[in-house]
């Protein structure tokens, strides 16, 4: 399993982003990326979840 890198460096906040689930765009957290997956936070649950479905506000 590719190693996780964090999505900003260290000292920044996580980055805020938009998630596609379920066909709708919700808000949540970028805290970790890996190839092709971002480790997303949406109201305490974690996500691994593929790039193509996230987007910067």
């Amino acid at each position: 399993m590719p190693v996780a890198t964090p999505a900003r460096p260290s000292s920044a906040r996580p980055e805020s982003v938009h998630v596609k689930l379920g066909g709708r765009w919700v808000a949540g957290q970028a805290l970790a990326r890996r190839s092709g997956e971002v480790l997303v936070s949406h109201h305490g649950h974690l996500v691994w979840v593929d790039q193509e479905a996230v987007r910067t506000p």
